[in-house]
């Protein structure tokens, strides 16, 4: 999760020992941080803190402040097992590929088919 910066923010190695420094809670400096424009990940590598921790406080300021955010979803398994099948790659084939497990392929595949035919119906 980022925050959706207006302006571009300066964010100086300087900026980020100071907020380091204070002698706040953990939970403010991750906010300071985050308004810096550091993303959540960022933050808990930075604090050395669990990123959920980092993850609900972030959220929890931003849906009291109605601040917007952007966060980067990932392609997940299912989708590229998809992707492939499409292509016209054998199940074994994207088994090996993705270095998952066949029955797993099987049973993605298997809902994607019901699923396609479904919306044929």
């Amino acid at each position: 999760m980022k925050k959706v910066m207006n302006q571009e923010v300066k964010m100086s190695q300087a900026k980020v020992n100071q907020i380091l420094n204070d002698e706040t809670s953990k939970s403010k400096k991750m906010v300071a941080l985050f308004e810096l424009g550091l993303e959540v990940k960022e933050i808990a590598n930075i604090l050395n803190v669990r990123y959920n921790f980092v993850y609900n406080v972030v959220s929890n300021y931003c849906n009291v402040n109605q601040i917007q955010t952007v966060t980067n979803k990932k392609e997940g398994k299912k989708e590229k097992i998809v992707a492939l099948f499409e292509e016209g790659k054998s199940l074994k084939e994207i088994s090996i590929e993705l270095k998952t497990n066949y029955n797993y392929v099987f049973n993605v595949v298997k809902e994607y088919k019901k699923e396609k035919e479904a919306a044929s119906e």
